[in-house]
């Protein structure tokens, strides 16, 4: 390929050099005579060559040399026109900093002789005449307009073919693309040089120079702006895709879209998807989705969003999006997650019940107590005293387990409402549960339950008698879930300074709904409970700097997981 492309611009250089000594134009110009028109537009066409007109926004620009070459062919002919392209080419390579190697400039010349020569003679034969510029010779500028960009085209295509592995015909049409308007422009220019060049040559050519240089000058502006207003939309672009807020905006007629990068990774989705969720606005989170629909604006919304498995809180607010002094354009809609500012006001208000409810047992208590003792006391003397079917009269036993089961309920409520701090010795786990299930013996033979453990034997800095209380709990709930013929599983594992320990019941399960409620004083499913069981063995698990969660619950059992830290907790 590289050897093709020296073949080329050796034979194109070639050819276009013997060309111009075949023309020689110096044979029908008289220099002496007419100097200083050869120097002003020689001048005109490096002055033209040197200021660029530039198009934003893609970076194109284009020079109007090739128009002064083009209007001389029309008013001075082909020897005139070359004249003037050999000088500024000169100038052109002494004057300027040579920024290109010498075989580019003498293939340029080449190329550049090649393309004035074909156009001149398409002129000819398609009717043009040198030296007027009429309508009637119209076809013939037509056809020297083509045949000028056709041959610059098939020229450079080739020439950049061969020097890159793009596709021949990919980069024909490209270079089509993008040069049929620049041509335009410089063709039209050539035909109103030469038309001045019929009233003044040298006014016209003055005054054609001025202008497209001012014009230079003015695009130059103009892009200078265009860049500096792309750096402020990128500048903001970047602002808005460094906010922890998810921002979207969109037009009148929801075709033009903006979304930060906050609000991809909030909504789990790319741009692509979230188009065509705010066109479509229904299927999954179709509340969160319908709020694009609304043209009213909105402040701070509670939405919740399905983000996989995973349940989200976003609160959402819609504006109008207004330039100064103008209507609206469009709205914009930003929403930040409140996902962790919920769950903190939940437990907070966890905590506010929990406090009022500790507040509330430690008033009752006290009043409740002494005269609960007084009744209880009596009543034992009657069950003591009375005959037996003056007690099944009375319902005397009846009496003394409900009050067994109030006086239950008020030492929960104080051991809620007073904790005490727990006593950390360094115990084994397994030590704890070996004691429990030796308590709890009778109960699992009587109901056919089977308990498996396997623990792993590692140093806890607990306090022996609260953490019984935990287990027993948990455990006298599990024996309770399971009718008969049941399995109870107790194991651990160690994970990064943690010691979980999984309780596991093949009983009935815990209904979904009351799932999230479990820990919340007085939620319970037996009718003989307190509904404060849970609730407090939150309260220990907490208190020794752990915690504890309903890893899983179904129609096939029941697991619970304990957290602890291995290691003693610092004051």
């Amino acid at each position: 390929m590289k050897r093709l492309f020296t073949l080329y611009v050796t034979l194109i250089s070639l050819i276009g050099c013997a060309l111009f000594l075949y023309i020689w134009p110096f044979s029908d110009v008289h220099v002496e005579q007419q100097w200083l028109l050869l120097l002003l537009f020689a001048g005109s066409a490096v002055l033209l060559s040197r200021y660029v007109i530039y198009l934003p926004p893609n970076g194109n620009a284009f020079t109007l040399e090739s128009s002064v070459y083009l209007a001389l062919l029309f008013t001075y002919g082909l020897h005139f026109s070359l004249i003037i392209f050999l000088i500024s080419s000169l100038v052109m390579y002494f004057w300027y900093p040579r920024k290109t190697s010498w075989w580019n400039h003498v293939f340029n010349f080449a190329v550049y002789t090649i393309m004035i020569s074909v156009s001149y003679y398409v002129y000819i034969v398609f009717g043009g005449v040198v030296g007027e510029v009429s309508i009637h010779y119209l076809v013939g500028y037509v056809a020297c307009f083509v045949a000028f960009f056709v041959s610059n085209v098939l020229l450079m295509t080739i020439y950049f073919s061969l020097r890159s592995s793009t596709e021949f015909r990919l980069l024909l049409l490209n270079t089509v693309k993008e040069l049929i308007y620049i041509y335009t422009v410089e063709l039209t220019a050539s035909l109103i040089l030469a038309i001045l060049f019929v009233f003044d040559p040298i006014f016209g050519l003055l005054l054609y120079t001025f202008i497209m240089l001012l014009l230079s000058a003015v695009f130059r502006q103009y892009s200078h702006l265009y860049e500096r207003l792309a750096d402020d939309k990128a500048y903001i672009e970047q602002l808005l895709n460094s906010l922890p807020i998810g921002v979207i905006t969109t037009d009148k007629d929801c075709l033009e879209h903006f979304i930060n990068q906050s609000a991809m990774s909030l909504l789990g989705l790319d741009q692509k998807r979230i188009k065509e969720k705010i066109r479509e606005g229904s299927g999954e989170n179709s509340l969160f989705w319908g709020l694009f629909k609304s043209d009213e604006s909105f402040r701070q919304v509670k939405i919740s969003y399905n983000l996989g498995e995973e349940k989200r809180e976003y609160l959402v607010s819609q504006t109008e999006l207004i330039i100064p002094h103008k209507e609206p354009i469009g709205r914009i809609v930003f929403f930040l997650d409140i996902t962790e500012t919920e769950q903190l006001a939940r437990r907070m208000h966890q905590s506010e019940k929990l406090a009022l409810m500790g507040e509330m047992a430690a008033k009752a208590a006290h009043e409740i107590r002494n005269p609960l003792t007084v009744i209880h006391g009596f009543l034992a003397f009657m069950n003591e005293n009375l005959a037996e079917n003056e007690r099944e009269q009375y319902h005397i036993p009846l009496l003394l387990k409900e009050i067994d089961r109030i006086n239950a309920i008020v030492e929960d409520m104080l051991l809620i409402a007073k904790p005490s701090a727990p006593m950390l010795k360094e115990t084994y786990m397994e030590t704890i549960v070996q004691d429990l299930l030796s308590l709890l013996q009778h109960t699992c033979e009587t109901k056919k339950i089977a308990v498996h453990v396997r623990l792993d034997r590692v140093l806890l800095w607990i306090d022996p008698k609260q953490m019984m209380q935990v287990l027993y709990n948990l455990l006298h709930n599990s024996i309770e879930a399971i009718e008969e013929n049941g399995t109870i599983c107790m194991y651990s594992d160690v994970n990064e300074g943690t010691y979980n320990m999984y309780i596991y019941d093949s009983g009935r399960g815990i209904p979904k709904e009351m799932q999230k409620t479990i820990f919340e004083p007085f939620m319970t499913t037996k009718s003989s409970g307190t509904g404060l069981g849970l609730t407090i063995v939150k309260r220990i698990i907490e208190n020794h700097g752990g915690t504890i969660a309903l890893h899983d619950s179904s129609e096939n059992g029941t697991t619970f997981v304990i957290s602890l830290p291995i290691g003693r907790k610092e004051e």
